[in-house]
């Protein structure tokens, strides 16, 4: 009767099934073509599998349907609150135990609704893909569904996705509602359109899920036409969302009922699994169904089995003799264990069954019965015993990943030898194995220029040069040697101890280090490569400390491993962008005494420009990071200490794990205010760490997720520019953003809530209570700027305590402010600091004073702290820069001071059982005491030698983090006992690449350097060898040096304004001048004239000019008696030596600086046009031609111009007159110089001809001729940008600069001359880097083109 129902069934819908599966074959087809790019892009997303396999799996489309007749119950509830339109639930949540038919129930119901053309998309969580684990790819995913199943929505589905893929950061809830509710709010029809959510529960991150239901129910409302059926575990995360809400039916709805089991369901479908298997009886199907005890997941099991298994008459036997007693879990076991002996024919081949099951368990990804076969080359029983093991396990085809079925079979088999019964998998032997298959796997395959994208006679590519990245990966590489790459070092840092593996993990180490790091990089998956490396670091650091076994891990071995980590960290910024310069600039910065680096160093040789240099690069216990390309502005720990927020000048914000070092995310981006000002500030973390909070721009709050760095919702947008923090609220649903007026958004609904409006208070900051119960305001009075406070008031009600009488509170700088003001951990007292430097205490609950004490005059500089101690009734505060006050909290009496450090504190932090207390400062250790007795302590860190910008310390003491003055980015994990900075000498005075004023070369290929504030030395650029220094009595150091041009003198002037003057052969000086009194600001030029017969000076405002032969003084100049309030400040002598040019912020001055016959001459200068803004010419370059005395160049920001800056030719005569502009899109250069011959401009990178009419963009391989005197080019045309180092001839990157070499405006403080560019190290050394075999290389390219 049922067989022949079936088949009626099946004749009656075949028709229908056919054309629907050729429409959506069709649909998708077109869909594919029209999406190539962002499908490629999501096929390497999974470490392992390939895209096809995942969105089968996330589909739906292999798992079971019902069979007819079953779960008929459950089926007509979900049909009958389907077809209800006017029931207001749209959430049916069917909710039940691991193994009782949600998945089936669920592709059951979506196969209905997708042949009735009323299924929008559907999505279902399993633990079988990592794309299935997360709800990062679930909207897209089912958009992608929703266009195929509603091909009407199709175009706009896939202009939106094009969309988001151009955002940086797209937050879940904006991508569910562009891609799923607004386009099926848009669908035209009268029917409800369906969404089916699948084991919710197997998404792994609880606040995803809590994201994704949150979501749902928050735009569900406003789709009247559209429901969802999802389905999960009972989890207690997901019960407390769907129970409280009223859109969800179902909840009390359950699948297995242990005292009424569905008897008649486990009938019909054990009948219609085995009633046509001949040797399975009447008699055993009843035994089954009896045993089964109603759990699906039982009978299903036993059914796979039957149906293909070749033991058929042994599992019959095995089955009859079970019984029904004992619980489902005994059951399952027993059951479990019968397939496994089963599988077991070959007494003999124990050893290859459970090596089989240990790889198929401990993958970090499903792998394929293909890998595991090249994993165990020499087990030639994978495939039979996948296929004897089917009924627990998916996929039998080669190439797709296997599929542990259910999680029950993962339990059993890692539960205990005595569960297990002989098949226990054992994690570290089984990792022992992976690892030993990953590496040999890796030795195989890996080499340089994996995919064979570096053309000898091209530059090294940059990753987004590639096109179709994806799809080279997937063609030339197999899922084993991805799996491989992607999971070598977890399984070797989880495996048991073990000489033979450390010895090939140590190989791979020594010999295919780069060419992993180049393979990840392609892949885009370098946080897991850095999260590999740092599991091995650690595990072997463990091991070590624990006294591993003899021979089996080397200190030196320990050290490898060390720097192949720091080596990814260091130069993951520049590795992330350019596989191929793993072998170049990212080798070329390791230290020489490095046991890993020096071989790839021989062997790569060829890849790398010269180097020259004396200095030695060490890499102390730190991580070294770096993202940024301009200074680091903000440094802000998680209280948890696990996550790094950095904000870089550039307008860039970057997350890192400080565990790993790796950058979480993408970085956010915001374009630049203004030269000096980044437009991101202000961040901050939730009290747990979990999200983070800044501002762009003043007018705008983003709130991201910590752990993913990822936005959560739209941004938060109001009229008021201000610069205070946002602070998270005690639930973490809301913010309290400084301002004026004060705003509370929830940042759920994005909507405001009440906040007390003072239409003459403007808060600066604000800082809640840890009870959630007040906010303390802190800010000034629009009246008088000059006047500060602190306003308490209720969170809840928004109501001030007591009437409004703002406490006397005192502030200075904005970004210190909040440290002038705190909470005690109970919430019972609140301190402030005031004007005259005393701390005053008063209640949290009121803001009454209770006691104030201490007093002192401020310094607007210091950084001042008021902080309690979180475990007992202490109090600290810093009254002077060098010493720290420890008193009680109630009375103010003081218990200690703590004195030692002699920079003011950039931390203030006590130990956790608030027993000590740590100073951070600028100086190179974190000083501790005991809080008490005020007795000094060990301190927790020592040994950096280099002057600290910023640090911060985590609250439990165990991350460390400091930007030097050479602006890097250290991590120290005071956990682990890296205490200890770098060894260098710190006597030795330390250096950064900005303001460093550098001379040369000239004859002999020579450079003069500073060499300590008193000195100057000469450095062969062949050689790097000194010769010789310059001694200069002035202890206030160098601001510019120069060499006359046929290098007979050198010429040094100091911040005193003294000008020296040395004979370059013989090293003696032949004259101190003095330009101005007194110390100025400003770095001045410093050059002589073309024939070396005139020296010019300017500085503060102050031009002079001396002739070389008599030393005395032939012209000056002095913005004061100019009767201009801007400072001068001059470019070039003209090639006759008549006139000097200048600049004075806002016009041209042109000198003549010609003498009458009575030695005078006119200190009045002609004038150009006045700029069309205050600083048009600030910071400007210029230049006169070599060749005609009347023509000037000047390189000048642009302003009101489609340009970023602009080159102005001016004519020289009577007056000035400008001549010609001709706009750049490059930044204003100091490099701006003529051609020997006068016919062409250079500036920077760029070069024009201006003997044509207009002036025209010179381009080419190669510069012009006549900029190349007796083989040494006039004019450098290398440029800084972004971090990297771009070439005008040919036009395009070169190199990215490692990080210990970057420095705030580096494009203009760049020292570049010929083919090379010099940078000071921190230790004062030169560094010379010589681009020519790069050009050349670029130069081969382009000719054979």
């Amino acid at each position: 009767m049922i067989e022949n129902a079936w088949q009626v069934y099946t004749i009656a819908i075949k028709g229908s099934i056919v054309s629907k599966i050729t429409r959506v074959e069709k649909d998708l087809v077109s869909y594919n073509q029209s999406s190539p790019k962002l499908l490629a892009s999501r096929q390497t997303q999974d470490n392992y599998g390939t895209t096809g396999s995942d969105f089968d799996i996330a589909r739906g489309e292999r798992v079971e349907l019902c069979e007819e007749g079953t779960r008929e119950d459950i089926l007509k509830a979900v049909r009958t609150w389907a077809a209800d339109t006017r029931m207001q639930r749209q959430i049916f949540w069917l909710n039940d135990a691991a193994g009782t038919g949600k998945s089936t129930v669920a592709a059951t119901i979506a196969r209905e609704w997708l042949l009735q053309n009323r299924l929008g998309g559907r999505f279902f969580f399993s633990p079988n893909s990592k794309m299935t684990q997360t709800t990062k790819e679930f909207c897209v995913t089912i958009a992608e569904d929703i266009a195929v199943n509603q091909p009407t929505l199709a175009p706009i589905i896939r202009e939106t996705i094009k969309e988001l893929g151009q955002e940086q950061h797209s937050w879940f809830d904006v991508q569910l509602q562009r891609l799923v509710f607004d386009p099926l709010r848009g669908l035209e029809t009268n029917r409800c359109i369906f969404l089916v959510v699948d084991a919710l529960d197997n998404c792994t991150n609880i606040e995803e899920r809590g994201e994704l239901l949150n979501a749902l129910i928050r735009h569900l409302p406003s789709a009247h036409h559209l429901k969802v059926l999802l389905t999960s575990r009972p989890l207690q995360d997901i019960s407390v969302i769907l129970r409280e809400s009223p859109l969800v039916y179902g909840s009390d709805i359950q699948l297995l009922d242990i005292r009424n089991p569905p008897h008649s369901d486990i009938v019909i479908y054990v009948e219609r699994k085995l009633g046509k298997v001949a040797s399975v009886s009447s008699e055993h199907r009843g035994v089954i169904i009896s045993n089964s005890g109603g759990l699906f997941l039982y009978a299903a099991t036993i059914c796979r089995m039957l149906e293909k298994s070749r033991h058929r008459s042994e599992i019959l036997r095995v089955i009859s003799e079970q019984g029904t007693t004992g619980s489902i879990e005994k059951r399952m076991d027993w059951l479990y264990l019968s397939i496994l002996k089963q599988a077991r024919v070959d007494p003999n081949a124990d050893d290859l069954l459970i090596s089989v099951l240990s790889m198929i368990i401990i993958a970090y990804q499903p792998i394929s019965i293909n890998t595991i076969s090249i994993f165990l080359p020499d087990n030639l029983q994978v495939d039979a015993f996948v296929q004897d093991l089917v009924s627990v396990l998916k996929d039998g085809n080669p190439d797709r990943p296997i599929k542990v079925l259910h999680p029950t079979f993962r339990e059993f088999l890692l539960s205990n030898r005595e569960r297990a019964n002989g098949f226990l998998v054992d994690p570290s032997s089984s990792c022992l194995t992976m690892a030993t298959a990953c590496i040999t796997t890796l030795e195989r395959m890996l080499d340089y220029d994996i995919f064979n994208l570096d053309d000898p006679n091209r530059l090294l590519a940059r990753n987004s040069d590639v096109a179709d990245i994806e799809q080279i990966i997937l063609r030339q590489t197999t899922a084993a040697e991805r799996y491989a790459s992607a999971y070598w070092a977890h399984h070797a840092a989880e495996s048991e101890i073990s000489p033979e593996l450390w010895t090939r993990v140590m190989i791979l180490l020594s010999q295919k280090l780069l060419n992993w790091v180049e393979l990840m990089s392609w892949r885009g998956s370098m946080v897991s490569c850095i999260e590999g490396l740092s599991h091995l670091y650690r595990f072997a650091t463990a091991q070590r400390s624990a006294g591993s076994e003899p021979g089996s891990l080397t200190l030196r071995d320990l050290v490898a491993i060390r720097h192949a980590y720091q080596f990814v960290v260091r130069h993951q910024g520049i590795i992330i962008n350019s596989a191929l310069q793993t072998y170049s600039i990212a080798l070329l910065f390791t230290p020489i005494q490095s046991p890993l680096f020096e071989s790839y160093r021989k062997r790569y040789r060829f890849l790398q420009p010269k180097l020259i240099t004396s200095n030695v690069i060490r890499w102390d216990n730190s991580m070294t990071i770096g993202g940024h390309s301009d200074r680091v502005e903000e440094l802000v720990l998680s209280p948890d200490g696990t996550r790094l927020i950095t904000v870089g000048m550039e307008g860039k914000l970057c997350l890192w794990s400080t565990e790993t070092g790796a950058m979480i995310g993408q970085p956010f981006r915001a374009t630049r205010v203004g030269r000096f000002l980044s437009p991101i500030g202000m961040c901050t973390f939730s009290s747990d760490g979990q999200r983070f909070a800044f501002r762009v721009r003043g007018r705008e709050i983003h709130v991201f997720d910590s752990k993913r760095g990822r936005s959560i919702h739209p941004p938060l947008t109001w009229d008021y520019i201000g610069y205070g923090r946002a602070t998270f609220t005690s639930t973490l649903s809301s913010v309290v953003l400084a301002g004026h007026p004060i705003r509370h958004w929830d940042i759920e609904t994005q909507q405001e809530i009440q906040t007390p409006v003072e239409p003459t208070f403007i808060a600066d900051d604000v800082l809640i209570s840890p009870d959630g119960q007040r906010v303390a305001s802190v800010g000034h009075f629009s009246d008088n700027n000059d006047r500060h406070g602190v306003v308490l008031w209720s969170l809840a009600t928004s109501e001030y305590f007591g009437p409004y009488e703002p406490l006397d509170g005192y502030c200075t700088s904005r970004e210190h402010r909040k440290t002038f003001i705190s909470f005690s951990p109970d919430s019972t007292r609140l301190a402030t600091w005031l004007a005259d430097g005393s701390v005053q205490l008063r209640k949290g609950t009121t803001g009454e004073e209770i006691a104030r004490f201490g007093t002192r005059a401020m310094n607007s500089d210091d950084r001042t702290y008021v902080l309690f101690c979180p475990l007992n009734q202490h109090l600290a505060y810093n009254p002077t820069a060098n010493q720290v006050i420890v008193c009680e909290q109630v009375t103010g009496k003081k218990v200690s001071t703590l004195r030692g450090h002699e920079s003011c504190p950039l931390s203030i932090s006590f130990s956790s059982d608030g027993q000590r207390l740590a100073v951070a400062s600028h100086e190179n250790r974190v000083y501790v005491w005991a809080v008490v007795t005020g007795e000094p302590l060990k301190s927790i860190f020592v040994g950096v030698d280099q002057y600290i910008s910023q640090c911060s310390l985590s609250s439990d003491w165990g991350v460390f983090v400091t930007i030097t003055d050479d602006h890097q980015i250290h991590l120290y994990n005071l956990r682990e006992g890296s205490e200890f900075g770098e060894t260098d000498d710190a006597s030795k005075e330390r250096y950064t690449n900005e303001c460093i004023p550098i001379a040369g070369p000239c004859v002999g290929n020579l450079l003069v350097i500073p060499d300590g504030r008193c000195s100057l030395r000469l450095w062969n650029t062949v050689t790097a060898d000194s010769h010789g220094h310059l001694d200069i009595d002035d202890p206030s150091g160098v601001v510019q040096v120069a060499f006359s041009p046929e290098g007979r003198m050198i010429a040094a002037l100091s911040a005193r304004n003294w000008v020296y003057i040395w004979d370059s052969d013989t090293l003696v000086l032949l004259q101190k001048l003095l330009l101005l009194g007194g110390h100025s600001q400003g770095e001045g030029r410093l050059f002589f004239s073309a024939n070396s017969s005139l020296i010019v000076a300017c500085r503060g405002g102050v031009a002079r000019i001396w002739d070389t032969q008599t030393m005395k003084p032939v012209f000056q100049c002095d913005n004061k008696k100019e009767g201009t309030n801007f400072m001068i400040q001059v470019y070039d002598l003209s090639c006759d030596s008549f006139h000097l040019a200048g600049v004075d912020g806002r016009q041209i001055h042109v000198w003549d600086i010609r003498s009458d016959e009575w030695g005078r001459y006119s200190t009045q200068p002609m004038l150009g046009p006045t700029g069309d803004y205050r600083n048009a010419y600030r910071g400007t370059s210029g230049a006169f031609s070599p060749v005609d005395p009347s023509l000037l160049a000047v390189n000048r920001y642009a302003q009101k111009e489609p340009w970023i800056s602009v080159i102005e030719l001016w004519r020289i005569r009577k007056d000035i007159q400008l001549t010609a502009k001709i706009g750049l899109s490059d930044s204003v250069s100091p490099r701006l110089s003529f051609s020997q011959d006068g016919k062409y401009v250079a500036c920077g990178a760029r070069c024009v001809n201006i003997n044509t009419d207009p002036p025209r963009f010179y381009t080419g391989i190669y510069p012009p001729n006549s900029f190349i005197n007796m083989g040494f080019q006039t004019h450098s045309f290398l440029v800084y940008r972004d971090g990297w180092i771009h070439s005008g001839f040919p036009d395009r990157p070169l190199l990215p600069i490692p990080i210990e070499l970057r420095s705030p405006e580096l494009d203009e403080q760049l020292f570049a001359f010929d083919e090379c560019i010099i940078f000071i190290s921190s230790t004062g050394e030169p560094i010379l880097i010589d681009f020519s075999p790069l050009l050349t290389r670029a130069r081969k390219s382009d000719s054979s083109i």
